[in-house]
């Protein structure tokens, strides 16, 4: 087996296979960068032609292409035997377990979702990349080992013969006798001679460095005694047999050293026959295999185990399902699938580096390995996703009992490398034969139990039910429709009116997102922008809101309809980040607009995830002249200690509280205490969500300075309100 690098000093030679040029760009911008040799290819007929013309290390396939797709390129790669080795890593902006389930039945050998993360990508790379060429490498030299054992075999033999014509005729050719000698002497493979009866006569040096003993040592030993396994009657048959019917032998044995030590060693017997056809001596070569042997090992091991933490991988726990779940089923048990994902993982690679990501991974494989039952399987398919197969009884006591072990072991901190680290997971479980008659299927169920189980919170375990896996379906249906909304222009952003108790104008109104999908149709915001900020997406739909927000005020202004303040929500994750403030301060720059036309408005859990922090954005923002207004206050768990540091003008009494304000003594209670501490520390208050004449005449009567809500208009579109500001009258009397 003989591979020709384009480039030996590189890392290796990868293959992009992605129909858009900024992916196929960015990948082998990266690549290239890292040291490796890139190919490119923007579709799946031309993939295929430069595979076949030169095998990569490693393809990078997209999913989603034009003509041949990703899942027909790799199975056409895999039916080939000069392609079926070479590592396939998936592609896609999908994040549909079927998928994944598809790609790994098809040989793929991992699954990378998009946005890319470089770090990532390289990490992925170079893993399958060195395997990659480590079994290419093992492969050339067991090749080349076993030529070279074929070789020595056929010289040695020769050697033999020679030997063997040397003691028939004895001193008629005494130059030949002396050339054999040397060989006998020299050869770096070892060589005994016995007698008819198996006796040792002489040894060669070769001998005496593999196995520690010396001529004299041996000379008259049954030659047997080298022996280090079982020799038993079907074994020595076998050797008389081969001895007597061709008059030689070749296998592999079990050699024993002078120290006491074992090795694997290939044995060649070679029978000497006198002049008159007798035997006189056997000739036998040993040849150590130890590091053949070695290599072989590892790479069986590699081909059912994880590299990483020994595991078993994704095949050995495909065949031990399939071993059990007969048996299973005949005994009246479950068999259960455990699927397993650290949460958070990412940020201990981020903190500590991947050498201590790795480490903890281990220690996590030796923790899971502890807590299971001899006959348990735990595997690991990758990343830090970990599968327990096990079997139980129709009540799944044990199972559950396991799960509660696992959840509160990993909350213990974990020693990784000196330091301690504290590591929660998420567990979905699934059963065979309630949830389905395949490992496949208990994979893609137990999947989904693992989203329900991250959406409880993390930290916890679920159980696969029908019902799930529709609600599961429905969300990711979403999570596909909320990717494209802004470039295909869904979104739209309504205003509901501020208004002043005092004076009865509308001092500003306050920016609500609405989205409108062909598919879905209306979502519920409630719906879509949590959807929003668990898969990324919130930063760009929270910039295209202000963006579009500092739009329609400039164009108010330009229409003469005066200088109305807009509030616009800010999500935790855009707050969190550095790049918010500049950002809105190009914005306004962009349009043109004074701050003063402008309010931010956050919520408490956006403020107290890191408080220190939260004050220097905001104090940035006061500074520019941007109101922050404090949303839905009373909701949540702040400090009051936090509150008085932070540079707020507004708090905003929640809907919840306003309900009730005229029945119930306690949210009148609580309304009436956020009014006076808003006042104790110069803020104004809006109450939100009024909608009766009851509320209003309360809190204007407690001092409440702003209200919104239906009593006064619902959220308006552009038109709408544009009508309202046109009209320049409050919305009813107050």
């Amino acid at each position: 087996m003989h591979r020709d690098f384009p480039e030996v000093n590189t890392k290796g030679e990868v293959l992009i296979v992605e129909d858009t040029p900024a992916s196929l760009k960015l990948l082998s911008d990266l690549l290239g960068g890292a040291g490796y040799a890139v190919r490119q290819a923007p579709n799946g007929e031309l993939a295929l032609w430069t595979a076949q013309a030169r095998p990569p290390d490693l393809i990078l396939l997209d999913v989603r292409m034009p003509g041949l797709d990703g899942f027909e390129v790799c199975r056409r790669l895999k039916a080939s035997p000069e392609l079926c080795q070479v590592p396939v890593i998936f592609l896609s902006a999908q994040h549909d377990t079927d998928d994944k389930v598809r790609g790994f039945a098809l040989g793929a050998v991992d699954f990378i979702a998009k946005p890319f993360q470089a770090e990532e990508i390289l990490a992925r790379t170079d893993a399958h990349v060195r395997l990659r060429r480590a079994q290419l490498q093992l492969a050339q030299e067991r090749i080349t080992l076993e030529r070279r054992v074929t070789e020595r075999t056929a010289e040695l033999e020769q050697v033999a013969s020679t030997l063997a014509r040397e003691v028939q005729i004895r001193r008629a050719n005494e130059d030949l006798l002396r050339l054999s000698g040397q060989v006998f002497e020299a050869t770096q493979d070892a060589i005994l001679i016995t007698d008819p009866h198996g006796i040792i006569v002489t040894s060669n040096p070769a001998f005496t460095r593999i196995t520690g003993y010396t001529a004299q040592d041996v000379r008259g030993m049954d030659i047997m005694r080298l022996h280090a396994g079982e020799v038993g009657e079907a074994a020595c048959a076998a050797l008389r047999q081969g001895l007597r019917g061709s008059g030689c032998w070749s296998g592999e044995v079990q050699t024993r050293r002078k120290s006491g030590d074992t090795y694997p060693s290939h044995l060649s017997a070679t029978t000497v026959h006198g002049p008159d056809g007798a035997v006189i001596n056997y000739i036998g070569v040993f040849l150590d295999i130890s590091e053949r042997k070695a290599e072989q090992h590892l790479i069986d091991f590699l081909s059912w185990h994880d590299a990483l933490t020994g595991l078993p991988n994704r095949a050995l726990l495909r065949e031990r399902f399939e071993q059990q779940r007969l048996a299973a089923i005949r005994d009246g048990q479950q068999m259960v699938l455990m699927c397993l994902d650290l949460d958070r993982f990412k940020n201990i690679n981020d903190s500590h580096g991947q050498a201590v990501g790795d480490k903890a991974l281990q220690v996590v494989a030796r923790f899971l390995t502890g807590c299971v039952r001899e006959g348990d399987t735990v595997a690991r398919q990758g990343g830090d996703e970990f599968q327990i197969l096990l079997q139980d009884d129709a009540l799944l006591g044990r199972t559950m009992a396991l799960a509660q072990t696992i959840l509160a072991g990993l909350r213990e901190e974990l020693s990784v490398g000196g330091d301690r680290l504290a590591l929660t997971t998420s567990i979905g479980i699934a059963m065979c034969p309630a949830d389905g008659d395949t490992l496949d299927d208990l994979l893609r169920h137990a999947d989904t139990a693992l989203v329900r189980a991250k959406e409880m919170g993390r930290d916890h375990y679920a159980f696969f039910t029908e019902r799930m896996g529709n609600d599961i379906r429905a969300r990711l249906a979403m999570q596909q429709q909320l990717r494209g909304a802004i470039a295909r222009n869904e979104f739209e952003v309504h205003y509901q009116p501020q208004m002043c108790l005092r004076t009865g104008a509308m001092l500003g109104a306050e920016a609500l997102l609405r989205w409108d999908n062909p598919v879905l149709g209306k979502v519920p915001p409630n719906l879509f922008i949590a959807l929003a900020e668990e898969y990324g997406l919130i930063t760009a739909i929270g910039e295209w809101v202000l963006d579009s927000v500092c739009a329609q005020i400039r164009a108010w202004q330009g229409a003469g309809l005066g200088s109305i303040k807009v509030a616009v929500n800010l999500s935790g994750k855009q707050f969190a980040q550095d790049r918010t403030v500049p950002f809105v301060e190009a914005t306004l720059r962009k349009y043109g607009l004074e701050p003063g036309c402008l309010g931010i408005e956050i919520t408490e859990s956006t403020v107290m995830g890191d408080p220190d922090k939260a004050v220097a954005a905001l104090s940035c923002l006061k500074d520019i002249g941007v109101s922050i207004s404090l949303d839905d206050f009373g909701t949540g768990y702040s400090s009051l200690g936090y509150l008085k540091r932070f540079p707020i003008d507004v708090l905003k009494i929640d809907k919840s509280f306003v309900d009730d304000v005229t029945t119930s003594s306690s949210d009148a209670a609580i309304a009436l205490s956020v009014i006076s501490l808003a006042h104790n520390l110069h803020m104004r208050v809006i109450a939100e969500g009024v909608e009766t004449r009851e509320q209003v005449d309360f809190l204007t009567q407690h001092g409440c300075d702003e209200m919104q809500g239906y009593y006064f208009s619902r959220p308006l579109a552009v038109e709408a309100f544009t009508a309202l500001l046109r009209e320049q009258r409050p919305l009813c009397s107050t």
